[in-house]
């Protein structure tokens, strides 16, 4: 009988310490668990960005403006067009010109056809990308075989500007280029008449270039 319970009490004491040590186990984990739960997360530094973003001003779709040609003024009502990536806009003289963007370059041209055997009459606009204007100026000025006259210019635009003709005949392609800094790069802008129509579409031309605004 003795035996018997003593055996009981030894299988008692063992089922009590087991007991108890699978509390502390339970207690230390709830505590770690506790712990870990209240630690403060880790703070993840705030990049700033300093890149700033350059969009062209908000203009009326219509303007009414006073174009001299060929001594005479008259007002007239222009439209507004935009350049091929919102790059720039400018007044138009819809009613002789069209404008007309591309993939590359955008072109305006006159509505009515010019008399054949004549240059070309038009005012192209290109971004050129990552170049200054002096730089675009040594290309132009290898491109076309003719003489130059290069000016620091403020009206119709603020630019760095060349200017020839291959000639003194009424049909002789005058050509005006203007080299503009806009975005890191060159708006190059060029004009291509004939001599004999410097006063009628070149005038033109330079007083739609004085409604161009870049993008800022």
């Amino acid at each position: 009988m003795h035996a018997k319970g003593g055996r009981n009490e030894m299988r008692t004491m063992i089922y009590a310490s087991l007991a108890m040590s699978l509390l502390l186990v339970s207690c230390n984990s709830a505590t770690e668990k506790l712990t870990e739960e209240v630690k403060p997360p880790a703070e993840t530094p705030v990049k700033e960005t300093s890149e700033e973003t350059t969009t062209l001003p908000d203009r009326e779709s219509t303007m009414d403006v006073v174009v001299s040609v060929e001594g005479e003024d008259s007002t007239i009502t222009m439209d507004l067009v935009e350049g091929r990536d919102a790059l720039y806009s400018m007044y138009i003289d819809s009613d002789r010109y069209m404008f007309k963007t591309g993939e590359t370059k955008d072109k305006l041209m006159p509505l009515d056809e010019m008399p054949e055997g004549y240059p070309e009459v038009n005012m192209t606009f290109l971004y050129v990308e990552n170049q200054t204007p002096e730089s675009v100026k040594e290309d132009m000025e290898q491109e076309y075989n003719m003489q130059f006259e290069e000016k620091l210019i403020s009206a119709p635009v603020n630019a760095l500007s060349l200017q020839g003709t291959s000639g003194e005949e009424s049909d002789s392609e005058v050509v005006t280029i203007y080299m503009m800094e806009v975005d890191g790069g060159t708006l190059l802008i060029k004009e291509n008449y004939f001599l004999e129509a410097q006063e009628g579409h070149g005038a033109r031309f330079e007083q739609m270039l004085e409604t161009l605004e870049v993008r800022k």
